[in-house]
């Protein structure tokens, strides 16, 4: 996952900071060969396509690593454990490889931010920051004394990564990470093909259930695919959970605001939530006309009872994981889900509980002449300005040059394989306790290749192969094991197929970053904006506000009075930008 809409404003504590131990015990694992930044790796490539990013061919000098160094590195903990981070046989196998030893820095989860913040604001540095947390600029950061600005050091001591960033077919990864002076300040962790993670689900088995297996959605599709067959579904699952006598149950689940603040389901209305392109025109969905019309819809809905009677409430709600206990007791019809979700996922035999959870695309509101929703979903690109690594003033010139060449191993072919699916037996991965303790003595994967070893194709069912995919370098499209198939299906894939039908040239990149002023302006306006927004949307849902064409009028002059344009003004600058880049 990712992903801000409101700033937050964060309260700084005296807390102790703390080092955690080292990366483990080096004398652990098998002996890897060290491949320097001398050795010329082939780059992982793009997003699956044939080409692979060029070689440096010029003239790398090598960069010693006979001599230990030690590097403590602040790392997020959001949902990792710190044994997880430091048993990591990957890292164990990639510190012994380049003569490292990690000092890591983990903060306890939920207080990243603050340990962040507090950290920038004491001047304690670690020498190497994941900022993936922070709410500063870079080109801030760097101004103040506190990171290096690394494009003077990559062509020679990270040539994988240089060469990576100027391949053409990835010049959208290279307008993220470089800002307009041509300056980069991190290693970043780049995608190769990311995936959609989420989107609005619908439990088909209770279609089947009241049309006897004869669902007949009025666009004559098989999946729901307009706002009519969304009228059908939706008075299904009421009389559905009507008859089942549930004492609170939900067809439909929103966020607490009313709304998608990503713009997914907005879209089949032909808008955005906030800010969203129109052929390279931002636009702000919230007083769009058309979003008239979705709050009709929505108006209706509550009033028949098909949505969830107290979404207003559910303000600790992220809007992927609302109300668990109605979705995963079976209580609820349609929300925004998770591929962790979809099939039988759900289901729990023991208590006779069976779902079939579906994915679904955006309904297009037909009725009010939108015959294509607009292409908008939740993507984060294939990388973002703060991911991967920074590496702070309390660094050394000669230690940062060791950890450019160390990092950037993992941009070549190798590396990134490593980093994303783990060890193979020829890195000795049975030398490593957390692979030997998971049965996984002919370690992850092939050696050389991007398939996994027959036991974890077949046997192992943990979600996650140990790998360290918060380390910089390419996380490739790991293929699927047949332990996450579901009857043989790949729901990561259906779900990635069906949330991206309408593909996101309507969205507007959230890795698109403003100037520390305009940047503090813009959150100033938003937040005033959609505190007003949201109030009002939850009144016209519910009926506590009249909803008509003349009090619509009066909420669209107030949101302009607030400073729509002005934070639309900012937000099409940095875009243009963007583009330029």
């Amino acid at each position: 996952m990712k992903k801000r809409i409101i700033a937050l404003l964060l309260c700084l504590v005296l807390m102790a900071s703390f080092l955690a131990g080292c990366g483990g015990d080096n004398s652990e694992g098998g002996t890897p060969t060290n491949n320097s930044s001398s050795t010329q790796n082939t780059p992982a490539g793009n997003g699956g396509e044939e080409n692979k990013t060029p070689e440096n061919n010029g003239d790398t000098p090598a960069v010693d690593t006979s001599e230990p160094i030690t590097v403590s590195i602040f790392q997020q903990a959001d949902d990792v454990t710190m044994d997880e981070v430091e048993n990591n046989p990957v890292t164990l196998y990639w510190e012994k490889m380049f003569n490292i030893d990690i000092q890591w820095q983990f903060p306890p989860q939920g207080s990243e931010q603050e340990q962040l913040t507090m950290m920038l604001g004491t001047g304690d540095y670690t020498e190497v920051m994941n900022l993936s947390f922070s709410q500063e600029n870079l080109p801030s950061l760097y101004q103040d004394g506190v990171i290096w600005e690394l494009s003077p050091y990559l062509e020679q001591y990270a040539p994988n990564y240089y060469a990576y960033l100027n391949d053409p077919a990835n010049a959208d990864v290279r307008s993220i990470l470089y800002d307009d002076d041509g300056h980069i300040y991190n290693m970043a962790t780049v995608q190769e093909h990311p995936m959609a993670w989420g989107g609005f689900v619908y439990r088909r088995d209770i279609l089947d259930t009241m049309t006897g297996g004869n669902i007949a959605f009025p666009s004559g599709n098989s999946e729901p695919t307009t706002i009519e067959d969304m009228d059908y579904m939706l008075g299904l699952m009421k009389q559905y959970f009507d008859n089942a006598g549930m004492a609170v149950s939900a067809p439909l689940i929103i966020p607490s605001v009313g709304y998608v603040s990503t713009g997914e389901f907005l879209n089949g209305f032909g808008i955005g939530a906030l800010e969203y392109l129109d052929n390279g025109t931002v636009k702000f969905g919230l007083c769009e006309d058309k979003f008239y019309n979705y709050l009709v819809k929505m108006k209706e809905w509550f009033d028949k009872g098909y949505l969830y009677a107290d979404f207003a409430s559910r303000t600790q709600d992220m809007f992927f994981l609302p109300n668990t206990e109605l979705t995963y007791g079976g209580a609820a019809g349609c929300w925004y889900g998770l591929t962790a979700n979809l099939g039988g996922a759900m289901s729990i035999p023991d208590y006779g509980l069976f779902m079939d959870v579906q994915p679904m695309a955006a309904p297009a509101d037909t009725a009010n002449g939108v015959d294509t929703p607009l292409g908008i979903l939740l993507d984060s690109g294939r990388t973002q300005a703060n991911s991967g690594f920074a590496f702070s003033k309390a660094c050394s010139e000669e230690k940062l040059i060791r950890l450019l060449s160390a990092f950037d191993w993992f941009f070549t072919e190798e590396g990134a394989i490593t980093r994303t699916m783990g060890l193979s037996a020829e890195q000795g991965a049975a030398d490593y306790k957390l692979y030997s303790e998971q049965g996984m003595t002919d370690g992850a994967r092939k050696n050389g290749t991007r398939e996994w070893t027959d036991f974890v194709q077949h046997e192992y069912t943990d979600d996650n192969v140990p790998n360290v995919d918060r380390m910089p370098g390419i996380s490739i499209q790991m293929p699927p094991r047949d332990t996450q198939l579901v009857d043989g299906v790949s729901y990561e894939e259906i779900g990635d197929e069906v949330w991206t039908k309408y593909g996101n040239a309507n969205t507007y990149p959230l890795t698109i970053t403003l100037s520390p002023e305009d940047n503090t302006r813009a959150t100033t306006l938003q937040t005033q904006i959609t505190d007003y927004a949201n109030s009002m949307i939850v009144k016209f849902i519910m009926g506590r506000e009249e909803l008509t064409p003349e009090s619509f009028k009066a909420y669209q002059d107030q949101i302009h009075a607030l400073g729509v344009d002005e934070y639309i003004a900012l937000k099409q600058a940095a875009y243009d930008a963007f583009i330029t880049r």
